[in-house]
């Protein structure tokens, strides 16, 4: 996969060995402009601590991060980190807010668009309501992310008749990742994007944390305190692990190792 070197200001920090684009959201989307123009594919991921933790461990994950052409920080943590490292970010860009501007700027580009990933439900509601709110936006196609592995290939083809110039995978991490890093080149898509949850969210059939939480960077306490049976471990072993990991980058770059 071709890469770029995406920032604007040359700009990339390195948060828990993974480089990180500088990037304001309209710095960003003025960086996918020029992807898209280029006529070759490209795509973007947004890390959070749990995915950077997750890619120190799963070298696929880290490969498919380290190929992508845009690399931001999806997570407050990720920003804070950057701050203790002695570069910091300036702001979050997020998976969810990057896809809602990026379909805002298909419907007035003509640019069309394919959705992958979720529960039928999910992915169908959450159509139906960009379409809705953009009249506009060309609708290339859709389906659930729920198939076997061998039949990539034959969505990937499905995606590639549909004349796509954008798709969306929203299989959670790292599946969908490792699915754009493997078979982008054969959708014939000139830019693609995980986006985890975000068809659900869109759809209706899960809850986003209320703006304040979103602009505090507390969205994982909102989920932690509706789901804390299932996410505290995760969250307690996670965030441990993150802190390690950001602990040994700053004692090897303080030269103490």
């Amino acid at each position: 996969m071709e890469t770029v070197n995406s920032s604007p200001r040359g700009g990339r920090v390195t948060v828990a060995g993974i480089p990180v684009d500088d990037l304001s959201e309209d710095e960003a989307l003025a960086v996918i402009d020029k992807l898209i123009e280029s006529g070759s594919p490209h795509y973007m991921t947004v890390v959070n601590a749990a995915k950077l933790v997750a890619a120190n461990r799963d070298e696929r994950l880290r490969q498919a991060i380290l190929e992508s052409s845009i690399v931001t920080a999806d997570g407050m943590s990720v920003v804070w980190a950057s701050r203790l490292l002695g570069r910091r970010l300036r702001e979050r860009v997020t998976g969810i807010d990057m896809f809602e501007r990026l379909v805002g700027h298909a419907a007035a580009r003509g640019l069309r668009v394919f959705f992958l990933g979720a529960r039928e439900q999910a992915v169908r509601g959450a159509v139906e309501r960009l379409k809705a709110r953009h009249p506009a936006l060309a609708v290339a196609g859709y389906r659930d992310g729920y198939f076997a592995p061998e039949e990539s290939e034959a969505i990937a083809g499905v995606i590639r008749e549909s004349r796509a110039d954008l798709l969306f995978v929203a299989m959670g991490s790292p599946a969908q990742e490792d699915w754009i890093r493997s078979h982008l080149g054969s959708t014939g898509v000139r830019f693609a994007l995980g986006v985890g949850g975000s068809f659900d969210h869109l759809s209706g059939l899960a809850r986003r944390a209320p703006a304040p939480f979103q602009q505090a960077g507390l969205e994982w306490l909102y989920r932690l305190a509706r789901e804390p049976r299932r996410l505290w471990r995760r969250y307690l072993i996670g965030n441990t692990l993150f802190v390690w990991l950001i602990a040994k980058q700053t004692i090897k770059k303080s030269g103490r190792v």
